[in-house]
């Protein structure tokens, strides 16, 4: 029936089967997705056309709002899953979000990441303009330039203790994000452009408890006026 939200629970025994799982009309019905196991880039290729875009550079017919990756994985291999300047982008690290993982994915709402996440490479989450919902688990340790650029519908961002490295432009034009939580004692590195386009100052920042004065020692973190320790 029009309107009515299908969820689809999925545990994989080997990467490259999701499409085993989900058929045709499935694919372009699914509005919650729950994926346990290995993931490969045949499996995200299929992800991505689930959540609004393919491949290949267009627009999809796919419903996907909600995508629940906890106990999944993500490893090398499987087929081209997006394009970027040069090509296609592969899979080419294991327990990483790989490089334009869900980049323009408008449909996806809220993603919750494989626990066992090291990193999210840059663009991966790009304009994703209805994400309003992201976990970063700890464990990550870097997230790359533009890796949520243009997400529009995030208010919140909860940043793990374990981050040492956001890249340029991480969160640019993030325009209504209000509330930011970085549980790294240590401030993380940031640039001038990290937060480009957003208004920084009325940014509620905050900070693990007795923090405060490291992040505002630093050039970029001091910027955020609105700081409080939790």
């Amino acid at each position: 029936m029009f309107g009515i939200s299908k969820k689809k629970v999925v545990t994989l025994q080997s990467a490259g089967t999701l499409h085993d799982f989900i058929d045709t009309k499935e694919k372009i019905e699914i509005s919650e997705l729950v994926i346990s196991g290995e993931l490969n880039g045949t499996d995200l290729k299929l992800i991505r056309e689930m959540a609004g875009y393919t491949a290949s550079g267009h627009n999809s017919e796919g419903k996907l709002k909600r995508l629940d990756l906890k106990n999944a994985r993500f490893v090398t291999g499987g087929e081209k899953y997006a394009r970027k300047n040069d090509g296609f982008c592969v899979i080419e690290e294991a327990d990483v979000i790989p490089v334009r993982a869900f980049r323009k994915c408008s449909k996806l709402q809220v993603v919750i990441l494989p626990e066992g996440t090291k990193k999210i490479e840059g663009h991966a989450f790009e304009r994703c303009s209805r994400l309003s919902s992201i976990n970063i688990p700890e464990g990550v340790e870097y997230i790359g330039s533009r890796a949520f650029r243009k997400c529009y519908e995030l208010k919140t961002i909860t940043i793990p203790s374990t981050v040492i490295d956001m890249g340029k432009e991480t969160f640019s034009e993030d325009e209504k994000l209000g509330k930011l939580y970085v549980n790294a004692t240590k401030p993380p590195m940031i640039y001038v452009n990290t937060f480009f386009s957003v208004s920084v100052s009325d940014i509620k920042l905050y900070v693990p408890l007795g923090s405060s004065s490291l992040y505002k020692k630093t050039i970029t973190w001091k910027r955020f006026k609105n700081m409080k320790e939790m």
